[in-house]
């Protein structure tokens, strides 16, 4: 290469960090502005937000009110309902005018009317009365969900999600004021809302407990002083009680029950803004954030331009005072790795001496032949069409390549080989840098063929305690060999699945031997126990990060999963079971009942075939069936038997 096109050359790389660090001033400029309106737009999402929290919370107590009235059949509550109405409508029209809905507000409003009517004629059950307004609120928390899904401010989400799990536990105190207070007031058991409270219940709980785990030390603090109130306390065991009594025995103010949860749901609705306040005030520090960073990075610019400028020219120099250590470099490379060149049409015309004491060859015996003088037979004509596509597109190309030396022997090499482009861009030769890793592969092979033999032979043990014998697994392992291949599964899986079947049955290691071997029926305390095995294999396997060991516990926790759900441990369905654990499944059966035991005689044919059909979509994957159906021969083949 002319040393003035390397400094021509130098220019552009020297002039180019300039240019991209102007054009990122200038991105950074236009993404802090973005930032600042993001900011002006998460203002009035919140806006949004909370008159939304506040109409859930009149729609909460109007509710409960509304079961209050129902369940006394109309002597009770109406004057505090007919004011909390008013209150109800005042903040759907707060919320429409926010949110430029007025037809929404004309809308809903209708609907309030028709079922207002109805609660005042007592024409309505207290069930379809509470569903009613559960809807509404739900509809509501879909619609703030909606406006906390288009900010993509990080911690805003996060603050969003942990005020989605403080609103959700007020909505669920809600439910259960409203539907006990419903219950108290007809002073006997109404089984449907008896259900809504209690899920209710378990819905308060789980957010409670997550609410906890991820809200600010600001927000848990005010949390722990409400839920550890007297008042809080008085009512969450009111409610445990309730669940653990006939209610028509329950004798209670339905005012007192009412006033004493509301003070609570109201406490929790001040929470709520509060967090809505704390997330106005991350957004206006965060505002007032990026117009400092803007100005003080707009006033670094400038010096850190100028620096850049002399930094380059500073690299420029050294650039030029380093090329002339490039052809150590080589020397370097040359000295420790397998090299050689070729020309386009893959003749050598450069090896180095580490690839002749390698490969065997002398140099003259190499220069001008094909490469393909040292390609062993082992490796396929189709990776070396694939190598030759991506180096003529001016790629280079990476892989592990099996050679083979003069004397027949062979040695495998990590290689990397790469185009050689002139200063047209046209591909002037190619070279390759290889490093023998022979060594490496055959330790690999060793430590591979030992972890199958000893997958074999645990698989084996497990078998002989079971009373099974080595043809079991071997032949539950070519079933599911054979299933796979049909299946359409890859060259790997299905490597991975055969090795693996063996261990299937490996969780049998803790069954007490009174239970493995018992020849009469297993008691249902006994049977619960021979179930764990598939728990105990995979708790064998489940952490480890081998794909070999992985998939055994796969298999082991899944072969007796059915395909309907009906198995166990875990009642998984249909495609809910790995591949591996259906394929097992119907395998480990087939050669069941092919094979006889002590409990009994090897099925006939026919009957295996019948009763594997029968069980297509219940015990087995209906594909799979299909499959065995199909090529019956090869199955019954492998376990011994011909056709007349």
């Amino acid at each position: 290469m002319h040393s003035n096109t390397i400094i021509n050359k130098l220019k552009i790389l020297t002039a180019l960090p300039l240019i991209i660090l102007f054009f990122l001033f200038i991105f950074f400029i236009t993404n802090s502005y973005q930032t600042l309106n993001n900011m002006n737009g998460l203002k009035e999402h919140i806006t949004q937000i909370n008159h939304i929290a506040n109409l859930m919370n009149e729609i909460q107590k109007e509710r409960g009110l509304s079961s209050g009235y129902l369940g006394s059949e109309g002597k009770e509550f109406k004057f505090e309902l007919m004011k909390q109405r008013k209150e109800t409508d005042h903040a759907f029209l707060l919320f429409s005018k926010n949110s430029n809905r007025k037809m929404f507000y004309k809308e809903k409003r209708k609907e309030f009317m028709k079922i207002r009517d109805k609660i005042e004629r007592v024409a309505l059950s207290n069930i379809e009365s509470f569903n009613f307004f559960t809807d509404k609120i739900m509809k509501l928390e879909e619609n703030y969900l909606n406006i906390a899904l288009s900010i993509h401010d990080r911690n805003v989400k996060n603050h969003l999600q942990s005020y989605a799990n403080l609103s959700l536990m007020k909505e669920s105190l809600g439910e259960i004021r409203g539907t006990l207070n419903g219950i108290i007031s007809l002073e006997a058991l109404d089984e449907k809302l008896l259900y809504k409270a209690f899920h209710a219940k378990g819905v308060y709980d789980i957010s409670l407990f997550r609410l906890s785990a991820i809200s600010s030390k600001e927000i848990k603090q005010k949390l722990q002083k409400i839920i550890h109130s007297e008042n809080y306390k008085k009512i969450e065991k009111k409610i445990d009680s309730y669940a653990n009594i006939h209610l028509s025995k329950i004798k209670e103010d339905p005012y007192f029950w009412w006033n004493q949860v509301t003070i609570e749901v109201e406490k929790l609705h001040e929470l709520e803004k509060d967090y809505l306040m704390l997330i106005n005030q991350y957004v206006a520090e965060k505002h007032h954030d990026v117009l400092f960073e803007l100005m003080i990075n707009t006033l670094i610019f400038i010096p850190f331009f100028i620096l850049m400028l002399w930094l380059g020219l500073k690299i420029k120099n050294s650039i030029l005072r380093n090329i002339s250590l490039l052809n150590e470099y080589k020397d370097a490379i040359d000295r420790s790795s397998i090299v050689s060149k070729t020309n386009r049409k893959g003749i050598i015309t450069y090896v180095n001496d580490t690839f002749c004491t390698t490969s065997g060859y002398k140099a003259k015996e190499l220069l001008g032949k094909a490469h393909n003088i040292i390609r062993h037979p082992d490796m396929p004509k189709k990776a070396f069409k694939e190598m030759w596509q991506d180096l003529l597109n001016k790629k280079s190309w990476k892989g592990i390549v099996k050679n083979k030396k003069k004397n027949g022997g062979s040695y495998t090499v990590k290689a990397t080989i790469s185009p050689i482009l002139n200063h047209e861009g046209e591909i002037e030769e190619f070279i390759a840098i290889r490093h023998d890793i022979t060594e490496v592969i055959t330790l690999q092979e060793e430590v591979e063929k030992t972890q199958r033999d000893m997958i074999f032979k645990m698989g084996e043990i497990v078998e002989k305690r079971d009373k099974e014998t080595k043809a079991h697994i071997t032949r539950v392992s070519e079933y599911a060999e054979l299933l796979a291949s049909y299946y359409g599964l890859s060259n790997e899986e299905i490597e991975l699945l055969t090795l693996a079947v063996p261990m299937h049955d490996i969780g049998k290691v803790g069954i007490p031997d009174m239970i493995l071997n018992k020849s009469s029926k297993l008691t249902n305390k006994e049977w619960e126990t021979m179930k764990t095995h598939t728990t105990i294999g995979y708790d064998l396997f489940y952490d480890s990060d081998k794909p070999l060991l992985i998939v055994s516990g796969i298999i082991a926790h899944e072969h007796h999963e059915k395909y309907d759900g009906s198995g166990y441990p875990r009642g998984l369905k249909g495609e809910e079971i790995h591949i591996f654990g259906r394929i097992t499944a119907l395998a480990d059966v087939f050669d069941a009942l092919r094979t006889k035991r002590e409990y009994k005689e090897a099925w006939e044919k026919e009957k295996i075939l019948t009763y594997i059909r029968e069980e297509s979509g219940r015990s087995f994957d209906p594909k799979l069936v299909e499959i065995f159906c199909k090529h019956s021969k090869e199955f019954f083949k492998i376990n011994g038997y011909r056709d007349e």
